[in-house]
C-alpha cells in the first residue's frame, strides 16, 4: 500500500468530505447548482458508480439524472443515492436502431459489446492477452435507443450524454437524429477507438466522430488520448506505446447556443465549467444578459460566481 493511501485510511470521513467540499468545483458547484433548470444527464455506461465530473449537475435538484446499464447488479449505488438530483435506471442496453440485437460476452464480461471482437493483422503483435475477449459467446438481447431510454423523461430539456458502450458509442448517438435536429443534446462526453484498425470490428472511429458531431453544430472541446498498456503492466516514463483510444468532450458551439432558449445555455455554461474552461465560461456570463438574469431569479448567487469563475480564467 503507498503512502498516500495509507494517509487516506487514516483522516476521518468526514474531513475528506470538508476537504473536497473546499475545491474549486464543489465550490462552483454551490453557486451554480441550485440555479441549473432541468437538465436530462444520461450516463451510458453508468457501472458502480454516477460519472462524477458532471458534479455541478449531480448536486442540482432539478436535473433528471438516467443511469443506463445493462447489468442490473452493477447498479446497486442508486439504492443509497445521496446527490440532490433525481435518479432513475434503464437496464436495457442502447443501440443505434433498437429492438433484438446480438450482444458479444467476451471472457471478461466488462468487454462485452454488440459488435464482435476481432484481432486484424496489423495488432497480432501487439495483442497478448486474447483471453480477455475469448472463447466469445453470443445472446440475443432487447435494446433501445437513446430516444426511446429517455421516454419517461422531460421533452424539452437539454439533454447532456456520456458514452462507454465498447465502440458502439458514435452509432448510438446516430441513432438519435431527433434530438440533434431539436437541438437537445447541448454537451457530450464520449469513449472513441484511435486504431487504425479497432479491436471490436465496425467501431466508429474518433476522427468519424468528430465528421458527425461537427456536422451537428458541435465543436471538439477536449480529447484525453489513453494509450496502450505495456506488455509488463506498468507504464514507463520516458516511454511512448501506441494510442489506443480516447476520452473526447464535444460542446455545442456558443452561435448555435445563442438562437435556444435561455435554459439551454444555462445548461451549457455549467457543461463548461464541468469541464474547466473558465475562460469560455466567463466570456459567456459578460456576453449573455439574459443568462445572467435567468440565474440570479432561480437563486443563483451571480457575482460571487462571476467572480470565482474570472479568478480561474
Amino acid at each position: 500500500m503507498s503512502v498516500r493511501a495509507m494517509v487516506s485510511r487514516l483522516v476521518p470521513q468526514s474531513a475528506k468530505n470538508f476537504l473536497r467540499q473546499r475545491t474549486l468545483p464543489w465550490r462552483i458547484s454551490g453557486l451554480i447548482s441550485p440555479g441549473l433548470p432541468t437538465t436530462v444527464c444520461v450516463d451510458v455506461g453508468a457501472s458502480h458508480y454516477p460519472h462524477v465530473r458532471w458534479l455541478a449537475f449531480l448536486n442540482a435538484p432539478a436535473t433528471q439524472w438516467l443511469a443506463v446499464e445493462p447489468n442490473e447488479a452493477n447498479l446497486g449505488y442508486l439504492k443509497s443515492w445521496a446527490w440532490p438530483c433525481q435518479v432513475s435506471a434503464c437496464t436495457t442496453g442502447l443501440s443505434q436502431t433498437g429492438g433484438a440485437q446480438t450482444l458479444h460476452v467476451t471472457n471478461v464480461d466488462t468487454g462485452s459489446s454488440l459488435l464482435p471482437p476481432e484481432i486484424p493483422d496489423s495488432m497480432k503483435h501487439r495483442v497478448n492477452n486474447l483471453d480477455y475477449f475469448f472463447p466469445v459467446t453470443e445472446r440475443v438481447i432487447d435494446t433501445l435507443t437513446l430516444v426511446q431510454a429517455m421516454a419517461a423523461l422531460p421533452a424539452s430539456a437539454p439533454v447532456l450524454v456520456k458514452l462507454d458502450t465498447q465502440g458502439t458509442e458514435l452509432s448510438i448517438l446516430q441513432g438519435a437524429a431527433e434530438l440533434f435536429e431539436a437541438r437537445r443534446i447541448v454537451g457530450i462526453e464520449m469513449e472513441s477507438t484511435l486504431l487504425a484498425k479497432p479491436l471490436m470490428r465496425g467501431s466508429g472511429k474518433f476522427w468519424q466522430a468528430c465528421e458527425y458531431l461537427e456536422g451537428q453544430g458541435f465543436e471538439l472541446m477536449h480529447i484525453k488520448p489513453i494509450p496502450a498498456i505495456p506488455r509488463s503492466g506498468r507504464p514507463l516514463v520516458g516511454r511512448n506505446m501506441y494510442l489506443n483510444e480516447c476520452d473526447a468532450v464535444f460542446a455545442l458551439r456558443r452561435d448555435v447556443a445563442a438562437g435556444l432558449p435561455v435554459e439551454y445555455r444555462a445548461c451549457l455554461l455549467a457543461f463548461y465549467l464541468t469541464y474547466f474552461f473558465y475562460e469560455e465560461a466567463a466570456s459567456m456570463l459578460d456576453d449573455d444578459l439574459a443568462l445572467g438574469e435567468f440565474l440570479q431569479q432561480r437563486g443563483c448567487a451571480l457575482e460571487p460566481l462571476k467572480a470565482l469563475v474570472k479568478a480561474a480564467s
